[in-house]
């Protein structure tokens, strides 16, 4: 009967190891499973994080450029926004942006103009012809435009289009 009794307890302790090892390799299973699905919900986040990252500065560099080429324009508009103080001119390849200044001693225009691939700033006397060899090069592009809309200027380059409001069309000094 000992041994009878002892084949008993040996069937019951091999059949709960096997149990056991059994719920051990389900669990390890799932483990693993939701270990392989965190690994692809990072790389698909780290792929989505690298796109967004380029996105954004390609976007940064677009707007860097903008920056850089209407820059220098729109400051000297700003600084000439006064009652007739901009108006429009012919340039040597199209119409140029003429900002006026007047004191005691006569008319100055500060002229921004395309020529030969470049957008000039020149400034002279009011009146004087152009002198594009004398003009300071502001920046590459074949691309200069402008128009006057209630109360923006609106200035087109190469690198896109910039708006600046004038306070004088809208009743400023």
């Amino acid at each position: 009967m000992n041994t009878r009794r002892a084949d008993i307890v040996d069937a019951v302790r091999i059949s709960s190891s096997h149990t056991i090892s059994q719920k051990n390799n389900h669990e390890k299973g799932f483990f693993l499973l939701l270990f392989a699905v965190f690994v692809v919900v990072d790389l698909l986040a780290l792929l989505v994080g690298a796109h967004s990252y380029g996105s954004l500065t390609e976007m940064q560099s677009k707007n860097d450029q903008v920056i850089m080429t209407s820059g220098p324009i729109v400051s000297s508009v700003r600084a000439s926004d006064a009652k007739g103080g901009i108006a429009a001119g012919n340039g040597p390849e199209g119409r140029s942006l003429v900002l006026i200044e007047q004191d005691n001693i006569g008319t100055y225009e500060t002229r921004i103009y395309l020529f030969q691939g470049h957008i000039v700033q020149e400034y002279a006397l009011g009146g004087a012809p152009y002198t594009p060899e004398r003009a300071t090069v502001l920046s590459e592009s074949d691309t200069f435009s402008f128009s006057f809309a209630d109360g923006l200027l609106s200035i087109e380059t190469d690198a896109g289009v910039s708006q600046v409001a004038l306070r004088n069309m809208q009743g400023g000094e």
